[in-house]
């Protein structure tokens, strides 16, 4: 029971945390998007190398990596790292060009654009909870769609680069710590390069600027860390409960504090993604009922 009260506080947390990170990025807004990723590579990098040195676990790291070149699985992790990067680069560059609403709307959709993975990749079997949820949340992208005379392409890239992050590290489980530190290596020696070339300097926009850069890397581990106590310590079911608090948090910030408007057009696009995570989350629930039912 201890160490299911640990893994719910910790879970909280973390997706608290990632929900106010909208604040943080939208305080960048003054730094270009891509900028401000390659900062948050590099400092992410320098603070989990900090941790792994703390905690003399470097060996770990050279043995995974030894391990995954013999077992043929560096690649996924090489892609992965660079999926992962896509989705940051995205959310950040739709915070600080005032699409924050927008990105919380792509957070709820990716629960669903799993389902969509699993079924493609994974051959799961759809629900009929789980068709119904897909197709109101198809129906909402489409009036989105209409409304902006465009696909919502930013949303749904956002979405799909994290679904095809989680299936690789389905196909390739990692510690969170040692998938963080590996993800960000074969980044950094990218991110380094660009900000030699970039015009932009670190300091060029304050010390208040500067030190919110430096920070990054700070505000993406901590999050990750707490997750990986959360996973360890309670099942992924109260996971799956918890992650639409991220989505939830980003979109109060959107619109109370980055104040972003929202309109009743965005207001019916939501109601359709609300609705079809309803039909979803009340289909898990009812399938679970069923799975202890049939075990008693």
């Amino acid at each position: 029971m201890e160490k299911r009260r640990l893994g719910i506080s910790t879970g909280l947390a973390a997706y608290t945390l990632w929900g106010l990170l909208s604040v943080f990025w939208e305080l960048l807004s003054v730094v270009p998007a891509l900028d401000t990723l390659a900062y948050r590579i590099v400092f992410s990098l320098i603070t989990i190398s900090i941790v792994l040195t703390v905690q003399k676990d470097w060996g770990t790291i050279w043995g995974t990596i030894k391990e995954l070149v013999q077992n043929r699985k560096i690649f996924w992790i090489i892609l992965s790292s660079y999926l992962i990067s896509l989705n940051w680069f995205i959310y950040i560059y739709m915070v600080t060009n005032h699409e924050a609403t927008e990105a919380s709307l792509g957070y709820y959709i990716m629960p669903l654009m799993n389902v969509i993975v699993a079924l493609i990749f994974l051959h799961e079997k759809l629900s009929r909870s789980k068709v119904i949820a897909l197709l109101l949340v198809i129906l909402g992208v489409v009036i989105l769609t209409i409304q902006a005379g465009s696909l919502p392409l930013n949303t749904l890239l956002m979405a799909a680069s994290f679904c095809f992050y989680g299936l690789i590290k389905k196909q390739v489980q990692l510690p969170a710590t040692i998938s963080l530190t590996l993800e960000t290596l074969f980044v950094a020696p990218v991110a380094i390069i660009y900000l030699l070339l970039s015009p932009h300097v670190i300091t060029q926009d304050g010390a208040g600027v500067t030190t919110l850069l430096v920070l990054s890397g700070i505000i993406t581990i901590i999050p990750l860390l707490l997750f990986a106590v959360a996973t360890k310590n309670t099942d992924f079911i109260t996971l799956g409960f918890i992650q639409y608090l991220n989505p939830t948090i980003q979109l109060l910030m959107a619109i109370f504090v980055i104040h972003e408007s929202f309109s009743w057009h965005k207001a019916v696009v939501f109601v359709f993604i609300w609705l079809g995570i309803l039909v979803f989350i009340l289909g898990n629930v009812h399938g679970l009922h069923r799975l202890k039912h049939g075990r008693q």
